[in-house]
């Protein structure tokens, strides 16, 4: 009998099902076949279990030939002795390199004589001590000297070596140069550049200034502190570091709300918190700098070097791009070879003929003009033959809209944008022109006017060589308007400056406005009859009413502790009354024209609607006989104002006063809707043009009436 055939042995393993459908198996079977065989019937076995072995036989054939995922497991026992052969040689050959290493360092330290312990603490050698030794008591305090020294190390760090004098002064150099620069230089260049449109002066008229100026006192100062030995110099070198950089916070983060400089004094109780915030900021600077040069010197010392060079980098990077675009804008302007000029020619010159004359007292309230006539009835003697207009109405505020509109006639219309307002006001506006066509010779004295715009018609405004200056008061006016922008809060009052200080520095015959300066010269070169003309227009624009006050009620120059408002503006009037006087002996009063006004009346920052009423004075002499012009001042209730005035002076030349409106001589009594624009400010800039109308006494606020239009500012 044939023995069934033997199966290979398989070894256990781990697999994966697989399902198998009996209907795709490469395989049939006969059932017939199988129950008839006689070799299944002599194995004993049924054909129902053979035909199952052979199923299973097929089904490890075809998973054979199937791909498995294999999975393996290295013991760490059986790792072959080649991995335990590089392993060894790896460390071996690592340790041989280390002590090659070793060698190498200590050859080279000993070839460049560099001591290893150098800067460091190690102990020191150790040496045998007789119990009964002579030198024993003085080895044991060396050593006791040396622990308390290396004690003291530990703590305070090393202690800083003492510098050379050339040392002191490369470092003094340094730390020097970024605070005076960031004071004397930077701060200075940058407000010039901002401020070009209200200085009489370029930034190229002053940098070189400035740099020279800069160059000198770093040096000095420099010397100065070098001379200092020792902890002195450390001292003072890190206090002139830590103030240039409370300077430059200052500058930077610290003067939020800082008002402009329109002469208006800096009142510290309004602005405690930033007063009290810059404070603590510099204390806090200062304190932390003397502190750390005080703990950790050498590190101090380092520091302030660094931060010396980084912030002086910063801020010279940032003034070269200024200077770059400034001098770039100067240039194309033609600002190189000549400049556009307001001298005071003529400004004591009348005509023997006709002469209108027009003052503008900066912020004279119709409400100043009455305290002062309450506490002096005859402050207005010398004004014979005036009429005092009451219910005045103003146009625009402040005086860098105001002014203009006098000399324009031209107000803003519902609808039209700011910038159209703005290049559209000399340019439509005839008012000067009538004024030269009617044969007067016109000159204007202010700092708020386009002087390009009128220069076709004005005698002292025209194009000439670049202007001197003071370079001493000048440089001194820069500092102190420096000083005002990075000093902290409580420092800053007594370096408050004013932008007609600046302009005040001009070595030849330009315009600033100056009560003082102008009443000094009326008095001393008097009026005089003009040789070029026979009739004269002037525009007289005075500070009268606005900040700063430092006038007293004579016209004499005083501290701004020895005056205030109203002192001020009675000095004014004494220095119009002065020329009234004047032009009374020369005989020419009768047939002369005489307008004092303001630009505008009481005006205050603010982003909301006004709150109260504002009325420019208006006082008018017409050209009239002896007799008239005799007569006392006379008051007027009408309802006038700034828009009446151009129709006064067009009249008053000879012109066409019709095309302007009525003069203030002919407004009659009654209703009469007039229009006043009021300007927001955040107290930095101008945001808008809101319009108030004014129907009946303007000088009552229940006569105001906001329209609800409103122009946006983009500046």
């Amino acid at each position: 009998m044939a023995s069934p055939p033997s199966l290979p042995t398989v070894h256990s393993c781990r697999l994966s099902r697989i399902s198998v459908n009996p209907r795709s198996f490469p395989f049939t079977f006969r059932q017939q076949s199988i129950n008839n065989d006689p070799s299944m019937k002599r194995m004993g076995r049924k054909p129902k279990l053979t035909a199952i072995a052979e199923v299973l036989i097929c089904s490890l054939v075809v998973l054979a030939a199937l791909p498995q995922p294999a999975y393996a497991y290295v013991d760490p026992s059986v790792m072959t002795y080649t991995i335990q052969a590089v392993a060894g040689a790896a460390v071996a050959l690592g340790a041989v390199l280390g002590v090659a290493l070793r060698r190498t360092r200590r050859f080279l330290f000993r070839l460049f004589k560099i001591d290893e312990n150098a800067n460091k603490i190690v102990e020191p050698d150790v040496v045998a001590v007789s119990k009964h030794g002579s030198a024993s008591e003085g080895l044991r305090r060396e050593a006791d000297d040396e622990a308390i020294k290396m004690r003291e190390t530990l703590a305070h760090g090393k202690p800083a070596k003492r510098l050379s004098w050339p040392k002191r002064f490369i470092r003094a150099l340094i730390g020097c140069a970024f605070l005076v620069w960031t004071v004397a230089v930077f701060a200075p260049v940058d407000l010039v550049a901002a401020g070009t449109g209200s200085l009489l002066f370029t930034l190229s008229d002053v940098l070189n200034l400035l740099l020279v100026m800069g160059v000198a006192i770093t040096v000095l100062l420099a010397l100065l502190i070098s001379f200092f030995p020792g902890r002195a110099f450390d001292v003072i070198l890190t206090i002139v570091v830590a103030c240039g950089i409370c300077c430059y916070v200052q500058a930077l983060f610290l003067n939020e709300s800082l008002p402009v400089a329109d002469g208006r004094p800096l009142d510290l109780m309004g602005h405690k918190r930033m007063v009290a915030i810059s404070t603590v900021v510099w204390a806090a600077i200062l304190v932390v700098f003397l502190i750390f040069n005080a703990k950790k010197k050498p590190a101090c010392r380092a520091f302030v070097l660094v931060i010396s060079i980084l912030l002086f980098s910063v801020q010279g990077v940032s003034m070269i791009s200024i200077v770059n675009d400034t001098l770039a804008q100067e240039s194309a302007a033609g600002e190189e070879q000549e400049t556009i000029m307001m001298s005071t020619y003529g400004i004591n010159e009348v005509g023997s003929e006709a002469n209108v004359t027009v003052f503008v007292l900066d912020t004279f309230d119709t409400d100043i003009m009455d305290m002062i006539l309450e506490d002096d009835p005859h402050a207005l003697d010398e004004f014979t033959g005036f009429t005092y207009f009451h219910n005045s109405t103003g146009s625009l505020i402040p005086t860098r809209y105001g002014v203009p509109f006098l000399l324009t006639n031209y107000m803003p219309q519902p609808g039209q944008t700011f910038d159209q307002y703005i290049q559209e006001r000399y340019q439509t506006s005839p008012f000067l022109a009538d004024i030269v066509d009617n044969g007067f010779e016109a000159t204007v004295y202010s700092d708020s006017f386009n002087m390009s715009e009128v220069e076709p018609y004005v005698e002292n405004v025209y194009y000439g060589e670049r202007r001197t200056f003071d370079n001493k008061t000048l440089w001194l006016s820069l500092e102190k308007m420096a000083m005002y922008r990075d000093m902290p809060w409580i420092l800053k009052p007594p370096f408050w400056f004013y932008t007609d200080e600046l302009n005040s520095n001009s070595e030849d015959e330009t315009y600033f406005i100056d009560d003082p300066a102008y009443f000094e010269k009326l008095k001393t070169e008097r009026l005089s009859v003009s040789e070029e003309a026979d009739k004269t227009f002037r525009f007289i624009h005075l500070l009268g009413a606005h900040y700063p006050f430092f006038m007293d009620e004579n016209g004499n120059r005083v501290s701004e502790n020895d005056s205030d408002q109203l002192r001020q503006s009675e000095g004014t009037l004494k220095i119009v009354a002065e020329y009234l006087r004047q032009l009374k002996e020369l005989g020419l009063y009768d047939q002369s024209t005489i307008i004092v006004t303001a630009d505008h009346g009481y005006w205050y920052l603010t982003e909301e609607l006004i709150n109260e009423p504002t009325s420019p004075i208006m006082l008018v002499k017409p050209a009239e006989d002896a007799q008239q012009a005799s007569e006392p001042l006379k008051i007027s209730n009408v309802p006038t104002g700034h828009l009446d005035y151009a129709a006064t002076v067009i009249a008053a030349v000879g012109g066409d006063s019709s095309a302007y409106g009525p003069t203030v001589f002919e407004v009659e009594d009654g209703p009469r809707d007039r229009y006043y624009w009021e300007t927001t400010s955040d107290g930095h800039s101008d945001q808008e043009w809101l319009q108030f109308v004014i129907q009946g006494d303007v000088m009552d606020w229940n006569s105001w009436h906001s329209t609800g239009e409103k122009i946006e500012i983009n500046r």
